[in-house]
């Protein structure tokens, strides 16, 4: 029935539901082209684990056909409040960040918030620094005189105004309710300067100039000069400090398991003015939750930049693009740069992403996570301590080996072991596994050093039938031992066919996690400084026709690299064709 609704669904802009087999929405989305966007959730291609969950999952498909794209992108918010379904993210800040707000009253005043509220007030931001939101509001008060006081507004004048009003701060509506209009004004165009759109200022006040001065009304047009003139002279500053004087928001994203975090980096003027961190617990994969972010964040915010930096692809970028221009009132542009600074940015928001996820993965009760894996896994004890295996490698060079060691849950750094992989020629991480494994409790059964409780090694059933075959030929075979699966956080065991599955807010889970994670860090940061430039330079200049330049491309698209690429990566580097690419492999692979 799904895959009749699909063939029979038209190209045209809209919003699609899915629903389970009870009818329950699971997932709301936009596309410009209804037909193609559904269709490629169902190519196996081109989707991933967590997807493949949302698909299976799939009963029925009901569309919204729409006039237009921005149609779509409202009614897919709209939508997503009313039916908040499984696989959409929900915003929310992982701090709570000060907003700042031109309030929704007869004389609209602007201040500072941590709260926002569907109250019909403007909100710009959140900012995570509190230095730029003063900062912002002193410069509007001295170019717009709007109110900050807190008085209500009433149809009859005040007798006594602030002192805003007495230093040119406030024109104060409230002493003169004859000024609504005129009021009004300076508040729009304080709105359009904090969108960014200080050119339609300018334009707008240029025009009021010429109209109070063809009345002569001198004094009038005299004080707009200088409001003109300290606008431009901002603008002068900005090209001054940044030759760009960019307003952008670059973002990074981390992903494991089902927990993901988006840091964005935000840049006014540009200057960076701080980062903040959304924290996502859904099924779903990292291009779906950037894409769903992207949505929700801006068609939420009145405090958009010019550009907005992404760390990869999504579907509909030029819907998003065109949406969040419409609702900014100018051109956004969305780009994934691929080289220079912008790059640079995007991999320092992607490193403050991972740094807040591994926060997350941490954040667990060690001593009832202690409980349950020994429940869990049917132990004899509490696992108090807890050693963790992991192999990098690269096309069978620089290979190593990690071993963390965690006491009550906690890192014990100081007994972690790193081994270079010395007997497995070639790409076999079983192998290499088994070497890691053996050599670690080999030499801790000769010093006589304390044994764990529990022993996991990063991987599916393979990595566990090899750490077990290894503790039995040391007659170890009492020390637990389980495997970590990275695509679904599968457990296995030696005693089960089938996989634990444990929900991924579970304490158990969450150790297991970190451990594996951290022994993956580990070994990493170990393979990484093995990987040297000039090991590889070394390699890499016994392949003929390979010159200094196209050398140091090669360098360079490898550094990132953590496991293992294949000759069809390696002829998408400039200067290296086919048969270069096998070449160096086959040097590479040498020993």
């Amino acid at each position: 029935m799904v895959k009749e609704k699909i063939n029979n669904l038209p190209e045209k802009p809209g919003v699609y539901m899915m629903k389970n087999k009870n009818g329950e929405v699971i997932y709301i989305g936009k596309a410009r082209n209804l037909k193609k966007r559904v269709s490629s959730y169902f190519t196996k291609a081109s989707r991933d684990g967590k997807t493949e969950n949302l698909v299976n999952s799939i009963g029925d498909i009901e569309v919204f056909i729409t006039d237009n794209e921005i149609e779509a992108f409202l009614l897919e918010s709209n939508l997503i409040k009313k039916y908040r379904p499984k696989y959409n993210i929900v915003l929310k800040d992982n701090e709570r960040y000060p907003y700042i707000k031109i309030t929704n009253e007869r004389f609209p005043r602007i201040m500072k918030t941590r709260i926002r509220e569907d109250d019909g007030s403007i909100y710009f931001g959140p900012y995570p620094n509190v230095k730029y939101i003063n900062h912002t509001i002193k410069t509007i008060t001295d170019l717009f005189p709007i109110r900050r006081c807190s008085r209500a507004s009433s149809s009859a004048p005040i007798k006594n105004p602030c002192l805003n009003y007495y230093i040119g701060k406030c024109i104060c509506p409230l002493l003169t309710p004859e000024k609504e209009s005129e009021y009004k004004r300076l508040v729009n165009q304080a709105v359009l300067f904090l969108k960014g759109r200080k050119a339609d200022v300018l334009k707008e006040i240029e025009t009021e100039m010429g109209k109070e001065a063809k009345n002569l009304q001198f004094e009038k047009a005299i004080q707009l000069r200088e409001r003109y003139m300290a606008i431009k002279n901002i603008l002068k500053e900005q090209k001054v400090f940044s030759s760009s004087a960019e307003n952008e928001d670059i973002m990074g994203i981390a992903d494991e398991g089902n927990l993901c975090v988006i840091t964005l980096i935000m840049k006014r003027s540009g200057k960076i003015i701080g980062k903040k961190s959304y924290t996502f617990e859904i099924e779903i994969g990292p291009e779906e939750i950037l894409e769903q972010f992207l949505t929700n964040y801006y068609l939420t915010s009145d405090d958009i930049p010019d550009k907005i930096i992404l760390p990869m692809d999504i579907q509909e970028k030029e819907l998003l693009e065109i949406s969040i221009s419409e609702k900014s009132g100018k051109q956004v542009l969305l780009e994934i740069p691929e080289r220079g600074q912008k790059k640079r940015l995007v991999e320092m928001a992607i490193k403050n992403a991972q740094n807040s996820l591994r926060e997350h993965l941490f954040r667990y009760n060690p001593e009832k996570a202690a409980i349950e894996l020994k429940k869990i896994l049917n132990l004899d004890r509490e696992p108090k301590i807890i050693e963790g295996f992991d192999v990098a490698t690269i096309l069978g060079s620089f290979s190593v080996a990690s071993m963390v060691n965690f006491i009550n849950g906690i890192p014990n750094k100081k007994s972690y072991r790193k081994f270079r992989i010395k007997y497995v020629e070639g790409q076999n991480d079983v192998e290499m596994l088994k070497e890691a494994v053996a050599r670690r409790y080999q030499r801790l059964k000769n010093d006589k050093g304390k044994m764990p409780d529990l022993v996991l090694v990063d991987g599916g059933k393979a990595q566990l039938n090899a750490a077990i075959e290894v503790m039995e030929k040391l007659d170890l075979e009492n020390i637990p031992v389980v495997a970590l699966a990275k695509s679904r956080e599968q457990i296995y065991t030696r005693n089960r066919e089938e996989p634990i599955q444990l929900p991924f807010n579970n304490d158990a889970l969450r150790l297991l996690m970190a451990v594996r994670n951290e022994a993956h860090r580990f070994a990493n940061t170990y393979h990484i400084s093995l990987r040297d430039k000039n090991l590889l330079l070394s390699r890499i200049s016994e392949v003929k026709g390979i010159g200094k330049e196209t050398a140091k491309k090669f360098l360079s698209a490898l550094k990132d690299i953590n496991g293992p690429i294949t000759a069809e990566e390696l002829e998408k580097i400039d200067g290296i064709g086919r048969k270069k690419a096998q070449i160096i492999m086959d040097t590479l692979l040498k020993k």
